[in-house]
């Protein structure tokens, strides 16, 4: 009476170690590719050039802001943050948006740009307006620590 449930028992766990890593497999090939690519300022190629700077962007915080392009992909901006202080927000995500902020909560329509870093150079999702808010927001005490107001980029 026994040796039929085991028979059952190893069958059903043989067909498990095939199932579930091919469940596994087809999970990760079915997530949408990582197109954001970050890097240090210092690594930028040879080629880049700064298209703006400004100083007085963020309405709280001083943060240095370099907005740069590639000569191959004029349309791609990247943005580069160095704060003049560091910043001791636990948990920041940096998120583009086309709406200002309400309050400490983030616009339903702010797009995750990346984990913040300073000097770290990070490739914006920007529409034809070419305009919006950047964003810092700290996802451990669910709030916006900063917001600036970024005029028409070229």
């Amino acid at each position: 009476m026994i040796q039929p449930l085991r028979t059952v028992h190893w069958r059903t766990f043989l067909a498990l170690a095939f199932i579930l890593p091919a469940i596994l497999l087809v999970g990760l090939r079915a997530r949408p590719p990582h197109v954001r690519r970050a890097f240090r300022v210092s690594d930028l190629p040879a080629g880049a050039y700064m298209v703006r700077e400004s100083g007085g962007l963020w309405r709280k915080h001083a943060v240095q802001s370099m907005f740069y392009s590639m000569p191959d992909r004029p349309q791609d901006i990247y943005v580069a943050l160095r704060p003049t202080e560091e910043l001791n927000e636990p948990d920041l995500l940096f998120y583009w948006t086309t709406i200002a902020p309400p309050g400490n909560t983030l616009p339903e329509d702010a797009h995750l740009v990346g984990e913040y870093a300073a000097g770290k150079a990070f490739l914006l999702p920007m529409d034809e307006k070419r305009s919006g808010y950047l964003v810092l927001f700290s996802l451990a005490h669910h709030l916006v620590v900063d917001s600036g107001k970024v005029e028409k980029l070229p």
